[in-house]
């Protein structure tokens, strides 16, 4: 139980970080894969699962303040669901193994790439 908890608490500021731009689902997906000992396809769910109720709370709030292009995001959500099927598909096929290296490249790719565009 209490294990749950600070997977809530880091999911929590996660998900606040995230809603701010900030990118913060790598920081669960991390401490999920090396503290909390899940496999990377279930470290993803769980990160996913954590981060919709942030994202409707953001939804709103930019809705609220009208900063949502409704068809842009129609055509986005139409799009991106088979997208997310295939995504799921392929990652089941892929193993866990190799989505977590996968995912260690790109932290490394884009961690280089912001290193090279701060002045």
């Amino acid at each position: 139980m209490n294990h749950m908890l600070v997977i809530a608490a880091v999911s929590l500021i996660s998900g606040v970080l995230g809603s701010l731009g900030m990118g913060a689902g790598a920081v669960l997906l991390l401490y999920l894969r090396v503290y909390g000992g899940y496999e990377q396809l279930e470290a993803q769910g769980i990160n996913l699962l954590f981060f919709l109720p942030i994202a409707v709370l953001s939804i709103i709030l930019h809705s609220r303040n009208h900063l949502i292009t409704w068809k842009a995001a129609a055509f986005c959500i139409l799009s991106g669901l088979p997208a997310v099927l295939f995504g799921v598909w392929l990652g089941e096929r892929l193993g866990s193994e190799l989505l977590s290296k996968l995912f260690g490249i790109m932290l490394l790719i884009i961690g280089v790439r912001e290193f090279k565009q701060k002045k």
